[in-house]
């Protein structure tokens, strides 16, 4: 702000002096130059402090959701750190509208607030260099969005559901580790108290149990060994293998129970491909959703397209509504400012719902929501304060003069 007070220095002696009509357009240029400067740095400033906190609070809730799955046993602890980073692009999407449109309500308010935009003012800075300013930022956000929305989220959530069923599938991603309870299948449930991870061989286990639940044909059963060994045959299959163990089975029908003892006994693991995750809709490519022509796919690929233009929207939107009296405080509107953006999702995901069960038509489709809202808000609020909505103001309150 020093600069910028220097500035204001120069433009105000120069218009007291004789000085040249030339210097003064140079020194407003000037002026409004490091004002835009300014704006536009606090703006990226505020954004990028708003992101992180809010990526920083989503990605603790993607992490924590990932670790339950971990800690059941239906995906690998080593894949976590994977599965988080794949989920960045995803909640990218979906942050960056929210923080750009809170930075732009948050910085241009405080400029309001702190009277720093009647200064600017008052030295030639106009409305439309702010939304000038903005727009740039507006350009910024809806590239990166659309190369997300179009490309790398949907690729990464392929990734993510492709290491998932990949785990699911081969065993040995599966790791038995010592505590815990792994799912083999619907019946089989398997605990190992020691695994073999710090011996030479990984695959030796001691200390295993095998609890098998039953079904019509089999009783339920209980196997406990001493020593097990994993080990793939010539086939693929993935079998263990137990030592020296004793096999419970029962009750059956007379409420009896027979116990087994074996020296070697081979359990198969079955791959569990009735558990894998689904390919979901929005894994799918633009191409893929052009050509499948669903409901639902239409839905996506219309979300797609709306997602650029609601940050447009709604940051042109709050733009006005940051607009605040001094006296009233940076946060006067922020309250209508947020219940404006939640109900603009609100009704686009209850639109992009309607679509995909086939309850609307897919045109005008989720167009409709920004349309509305760049109708009913974006422009009006837009036009309030111009010079154009002053003079027809003015015109307007002559003519009913002289109608009285």
């Amino acid at each position: 702000m020093i600069k910028l007070h220097c500035f204001f220095y120069h433009a105000s002696g120069a218009a007291g002096g004789n000085v040249d009509l030339f210097m003064l357009q140079v020194t407003k240029v000037l002026t409004v130059n490091t004002i835009s400067r300014y704006i536009f740095k606090d703006i990226l400033k505020t954004q990028g402090a708003i992101f992180g906190v809010l990526m920083l609070i989503f990605m603790s809730q993607t992490f924590i959701k990932f670790i339950g799955r971990a800690s059941k046993g239906s995906i690998p602890a080593e894949l976590v750190s994977q599965l988080l980073m794949l989920s960045v692009p995803t909640m990218t999407n979906f942050m960056l509208p929210l923080s750009l449109f809170l930075a732009v309500l948050f910085s241009i308010g405080s400029f309001c607030s702190q009277s720093e935009m009647v200064v600017m003012r008052s030295v030639g800075y106009s409305h439309r260099k702010l939304v000038g300013i903005v727009a740039v930022l507006v350009f910024v956000n809806v590239a990166i969005n659309i190369c997300s929305t179009g490309f790398l989220a949907p690729w990464c959530e392929a990734r993510q559901i492709e290491l998932i069923n990949k785990a699911k599938s081969d065993p040995t991603m599966l790791a038995i580790d010592s505590g815990r309870f792994i799912k083999l299948n619907n019946n089989n449930v398997v605990y190992v108290e020691n695994n073999g991870k710090a011996s030479d061989d990984a695959n030796i286990m001691n200390q295993i149990y095998i609890l098998s639940t039953g079904d019509g044909k089999n009783m339920p059963s209980v196997t406990i060994s001493t020593k097990a060994k994993s080990e793939y045959d010539e086939d693929g299959l993935f079998w263990l293998t137990l030592y020296k163990g004793n096999r419970y089975d029962g009750p059956d029908k007379k409420n009896e129970y027979k116990v087994s003892t074996f020296d070697e006994y081979r359990a198969l693991i079955p791959e569990s491909g009735s558990g894998q995750d689904k390919s979901k809709v929005s894994t799918k490519s633009i191409d893929e959703l052009l050509k499948s022509g669903t409901p639902a796919d239409f839905a996506e690929l219309e979300w797609r397209i709306v997602q650029p233009v609601t940050i447009l929207i709604l940051v042109l939107l709050v733009l006005p509504l940051s607009m605040v009296n001094p006296r009233q405080g940076r946060f006067a509107k922020f309250l209508p400012a947020i219940i404006i953006y939640i109900s603009y999702y609100l009704f686009a995901f209850g639109f992009k719902s309607s679509i995909a069960r086939g309850n609307f038509p897919v045109l005008p489709g989720i167009f409709l929501v920004p349309f509305i809202y760049c109708v009913l808000f974006t422009i009006p609020f837009n036009l309030v304060e111009t010079e154009w909505f002053n003079k027809m103001r003015s015109k307007s309150k002559q003519r009913n003069k002289h109608n009285v």
